[in-house]
């Protein structure tokens, strides 16, 4: 197939040689459209009233070519479908379409017969050519542009010779024959539709006519209504078959009115509508904003009579404008939140640091998110700015176990996993967040000294926060700051565990910690006489015991902890003359 294309480009190169001078527009960087961005013009096709142009020719790089051979007919007054493609998928183009008339091998701006603006990717897009009824008959050249957009200007004020970026022009020839006669009497209305085209916060409006009347003395008028009753007004400028235009921001009704001049009688054509159905924003930050743009977004339905909240759908959010922005679509009246989480792990890492999970407008827990009333056919806007938390560093620690209640098909508790938590300052500012694990444990280390509490963040449920935490020095180790979640009463509560809080104060030289396999304990010149060394998970559970005789001169003894999870432990050495508690990590 790629042999083919290139024996069709040489052809219509060849022809250069033969045909009439004509202007061509140049683009900056047509090297490179044929590979690195595939720009060029991959399809273009027009049926007319006899022959077919389908042109699939190869890409040369020039930026032009002349494919003259291709030709069909067309009519006076009438109006036919091309459709083109581009190569590639990335960037958005505009293409616009222009008949050489009175033959002096130049594109006048009154020569423009149809176009398109927004469009990209391998897949033909379809736009309107309409012949004039004063078209001369005869054959003519028609020239097609397909330019970047991101470059130019805009279908209809595309310059035929002019410069660009990226893009590519095709010469044709057309042939206009036959006449069409005055109308008469009450003409054909047509068919209306419309429709919508979204890119990432761009919205676009097609609206086309086909089957009305046409010809001399036919004119055309679009108009909108909000009810498609009533209320009926014309669209400024919209007078050809097929218009684009921004699209509306709540549900629209649209007609054409195909008028005959010469019996002064109108006919309508039948309506259609565009129904919005939105929720829709843009994503700003609180601080630096991070080198990865991307969110994922989450939209939660409130369910007000049956006192619910769900999480019904999500996205990952696309670049409007260097702007993050996100949208829903089609979820119909009722009322709604929207949550966001950065998917950029170095600016937002559990435990650091960052950005942290926000509803919007800016809100890390649930219950003071801004709720959007949404009524079915109209679009509404919530932006988020995201909530930025700043751990500041120390020998600081807090840990705690959640286990979720009976309701979820359990007899007893179990493990809350993956249960979002915050760690919050004196005045409940959010200053990182971290996850349970599969066991229902959590951990915050590297803290500094200070005051804090730990609020368990769930969706729906009504949060009691810990009790006030204070690290200081000698006391920079807390844990057991343990919650249950209750399903039937939709809460969270604090719940009283028997682990110590952790001195900082230590006899003992405890190392490796974090421990991959064995643990080193020395006490040097110490003799605390005969100890029990025990290892508890932090809800309190014993995983290993072990008796040891600490006395002068022995030092030191190792203890093989390869058959322990990977986890936070709570570390106790006690004896008659001894209790030690200190915080363990063990990681294999």
């Amino acid at each position: 197939m790629k042999k083919l294309y290139s024996l069709i480009a040489v052809a219509c190169l060849a022809l250069n040689a033969h045909a009439a001078p004509l202007c061509t527009p140049t683009f900056t960087s047509s090297a490179s459209s044929c590979s690195t961005y595939m720009m060029n013009i991959s399809q273009f096709h027009l049926s007319g009233s006899s022959g077919t142009i389908f042109d699939t020719s190869g890409c040369d790089g020039s930026g032009y070519l002349n494919c003259m051979y291709m030709s069909c007919s067309v009519a006076p007054a009438a109006s036919y479908t091309a459709s083109i493609a581009t190569g590639t998928s990335t960037y958005m183009m505009n293409c616009q379409t222009w008949i050489d008339f009175n033959d002096d091998s130049t594109y006048q701006t009154t020569e423009t017969v149809g176009g398109l603006n927004n469009y990209s990717g391998p897949t033909a897009v379809t736009y309107t050519i309409a012949i004039p009824a004063t078209a001369a008959t005869g054959t003519h050249l028609m020239r097609t542009l397909s330019a970047y957009y991101g470059s130019s200007a805009s279908y209809p004020s595309l310059n035929p010779c002019g410069g660009y970026y990226y893009g590519e022009a095709r010469d044709y020839k057309i042939t206009i024959s036959g006449s069409s006669s005055s109308c008469s009497g009450t003409p054909s209305g047509g068919t209306a539709t419309a429709s919508a085209s979204s890119s990432c916060g761009t919205y676009g409006l097609t609206l086309t006519n086909t089957g009305y009347t046409s010809g001399t003395g036919i004119s055309l008028q679009w108009q909108s209504s909000p009810t498609g009753t009533s209320s009926w007004s014309n669209i400024s400028g919209a007078t050809n078959a097929t218009e684009y235009m921004p699209a509306p921001t709540a549900t629209t009704y649209y007609q054409c009115v195909v008028t005959c001049s010469s019996s002064s009688i109108s006919a309508n054509s039948t309506t259609s509508s565009l129904v919005l159905d939105r929720v829709a924003g843009h994503i700003s930050y609180s601080a630096a904003a991070p080198d990865t743009l991307s969110l994922k977004v989450w939209l939660i339905y409130h369910n007000t009579s049956a006192g619910t909240l769900t999480a019904v759908d999500s996205v990952i959010t696309c670049l409007d404008s260097l702007s993050p922005y996100y949208e829903f679509n089609a979820m119909g009246t009722g009322n709604y939140l929207v949550k966001a989480q950065s998917l950029d792990y170095t600016s937002s890492t559990p435990g650091t640091s960052g950005f942290v999970p926000t509803y919007g407008a800016s809100s890390t827990h649930w219950s003071g998110g801004t709720t959007v009333s949404h009524t079915a056919g109209s679009t509404d806007t919530l932006h988020i700015t995201m909530a930025y938390g700043t751990v500041t560093s120390g020998p600081g620690f807090i840990g705690g176990y959640i286990s979720s209640g009976a309701g979820k098909g359990t007899a007893s508790d179990i493990p809350a996993a993956n249960m979002l938590v915050y760690l919050q300052n004196a005045s409940s500012g959010v200053v990182t967040f971290t996850y349970t694990n599969a066991s229902g444990n959590y951990a915050f280390s590297g803290v500094a000294n200070g005051t804090y509490t730990i609020y368990p963040e769930v969706l729906d449920y009504t949060t009691t926060p810990s009790a006030t935490l204070t690290l200081s020095a000698g006391h920079e180790t807390i844990n057991a700051v343990n919650f249950k979640q209750y399903n039937n009463s939709k809460t969270i509560k604090p719940v009283v565990s028997a682990i110590p809080t952790v001195t900082g104060y230590s006899p003992f030289g405890i190392y490796p910690n974090p421990v991959n396999d064995v643990l080193n304990i020395s006490w040097g010149s110490q003799n605390f006489g005969n100890a029990d060394v025990t290892i508890l998970d932090i809800t309190g559970r014993e995983v290993y015991s072990h008796a040891l005789n600490i006395t002068a001169g022995t030092d030191s003894t190792p203890i093989d902890l390869r058959a322990i999870s990977n986890g936070i432990y709570i570390l106790k050495i006690q004896s008659a003359a001894i209790n030690h508690t200190q915080k363990l990590e063990i990681a294999h």
